[in-house]
């Protein structure tokens, strides 16, 4: 789904309307499309009730409210905006709706009766041009609704284009700002939705159709995208039935040391889960010794070390390795040392220009000691900073980079020319091409450690099968996600998620991404 912002809506709009789609004919697809998600994939609830703002939002609400009705289900329109002359609500009317004003904070008793378990909730107070602060008398309404609608597990809150008192430019939200289980974004989705503390407010966010198709062709601005089932569905590699181990690729992965021994494992684990045909561990003895009789499918090199950690000149067990792999991974588990320094330096010499290369972890924080590091790397590199190792990468203080994520990533990945995962809560991708993806998933589950060895694993399984550095990031990130979405619904709490658990719902994740999307 492509992510706009107020300003790029509002133009993508207009030059909609321009070429034949009339403002008029968006707004009754939006409403259809809102009533046509609520029939495909809400059940046995008891009637929806709409919160009917003065905007786009409210006349979206209206028509969804009119089709339900027409449909025999029982709702209610609860107005919070003059009740004048409106075709909308006549329409409504006529389809044997019910109104209630409450925009004088008033008449809040029949709000009250109307909030029975299971009813559903139509929020179109305000839509993507409200801005901060929000005013009285407005505010005083909201406080009274956000107060009815607050920790209501029994009711399902559903936000029209994006829940009222959220700033879909910057995430900003106001204290009223009612939260919804359930976002449906008209035609795009709004950068601010994408943004904290706003994510959390907004619940699962889904696409409705407003009939103008991809918003692209109405811009020439590049739009960002977030990532979903329409993007990742055919990312995935070929399986063909002939295939064979060799026909599914091989991941070097060169990783861990005597203090971080799980780094390798879960890394190399990730890549066998992803699908890799064969996964070829690069670790020093104390590695190999404690994992080699956990990890049975690897094949492993142990590389001279000196005190656990490599040997500057260890690298020469490897030469045959480095040529014969399809992926090459490095850097979980390392450790921060001068011989690190020195073996990353002997590495990224004699690595294969063509050989898709990941970076991660320490490997990350070892590169600001070479010069020019960024001319060293190989066609296709992948870096998996967190925001302190971006922070390491640029000299810039991790608070700047958490504040301007986006923007930060795509400059970087262009001056880089490399694709860059800045990994945190709604993780970005930034493309050497220029192309930026948002996940939209802020999950605490995978807050643990060794999750960034997973994503490692994930990412370098599937660019061993020959998917594209770009496009391994995006289909890992998402996996990787999804898992942690899955561990901890299975845990019944993202307290207890631990990397271990993460490798056991990859294929879950897997199978969510073919089947079901996001």
């Amino acid at each position: 789904m492509k992510i706009v912002s107020v300003e790029q809506m509002k133009a993508i709009e207009r030059a909609a309307d321009a070429s034949g789609v009339s403002y008029e004919m968006m707004m009754k697809n939006a409403g259809r499309g809102i009533a046509n998600w609520i029939s495909r994939n809400v059940s046995h609830r008891q009637g929806v009730i709409g919160l009917v703002g003065a905007g786009n939002n409210g006349g979206d609400t209206l028509i969804a409210l009119t089709w339900m009705a027409k449909w025999g289900l029982r709702t209610q329109a609860f107005l919070v905006k003059e009740n004048g002359n409106d075709a909308l609500l006549d329409d409504y009317l006529s389809s044997g709706g019910a109104v209630v004003d409450i925009s004088r904070n008033d008449r809040l008793d029949f709000f009250d009766a109307a909030l029975i378990p299971g009813v559903v909730v139509l929020d179109g107070i305000l839509g993507t041009g409200f801005r901060l602060p929000l005013r009285r008398p407005l505010h005083d309404v909201m406080v009274n609704i956000h107060k009815r609608l607050e920790n209501r597990s029994d009711l399902l809150i559903i936000a029209v284009d994006c829940p009222s008192g959220v700033d879909c430019d910057t995430g900003e939200v106001s204290v009223a700002t009612i939260p919804a289980a359930y976002t449906l974004t008209m035609a795009a989705m709004k950068q601010g939705l994408l943004s904290h503390p706003a994510r959390s407010f907004a619940g699962d966010l889904h696409y409705i159709d407003i009939g103008i198709g991809d918003p692209s062709i109405y811009t020439k601005d590049g739009l960002s995208e977030m990532i979903d089932h329409s993007v990742i569905r055919d990312l995935f590699p070929r399986r063909p039935d002939s295939g064979h181990k060799g026909t599914f690729g091989t991941c070097l992965m060169i990783a861990g040391s005597a203090p971080y021994v799980g780094a390798a494992y879960f890394a190399g684990k990730a890549a066998y889960r992803m699908g890799c045909g064969l996964v070829h561990m690069g670790v020093v003895r104390d590695v190999h010794r404690l994992l080699a009789g956990r990890l049975l499918e690897a094949v492993w090199t142990v590389i001279p070390d000196i005190e656990g950690v490599f040997d500057p000149d260890g690298l020469q067990v490897l030469l045959s390795a480095l040529q014969s792999a399809t992926a090459i991974a490095i850097g979980p588990g390392w450790g921060v040392n001068e011989s690190n320094i020195l073996f990353l330096t002997d590495l990224l010499q004699h690595l294969p220009p063509s050989t898709p290369l990941l970076i991660d972890a320490d490997a990350l924080k070892l590169l600001v000691n070479l010069k020019q590091w960024w001319s060293l790397l190989p066609d296709q590199v992948v870096l998996t900073p967190h925001p302190g190792e971006m922070s390491v990468l640029t000299r810039l203080k991790t608070s700047e980079i958490q504040s301007n994520r986006w923007e930060i990533a795509s400059e970087y990945a262009k001056l880089w020319r490399v694709n860059l995962v800045l990994k945190g809560a709604l993780t970005v991708i930034a493309c050497a091409n220029g192309k930026m993806f948002i996940n939209p998933v802020s999950d605490p589950a995978l807050a643990t450690a060794g999750s960034g060895d997973v994503l490692t694993g994930v990412i370098g399984g599937l660019m061993a099968q020959g998917v594209s550095a770009a496009h391994a990031s995006v289909l890992g990130v998402w996996i990787h996600a999804n898992s942690g979405k899955i561990a901890r619904i299975n845990c019944k709490t993202d307290m207890s998620v631990t990397a271990l658990d993460l490798l056991d719902y990859l294929p879950g994740a897997i199978v969510k991404a073919k089947e079901a999307g996001y």
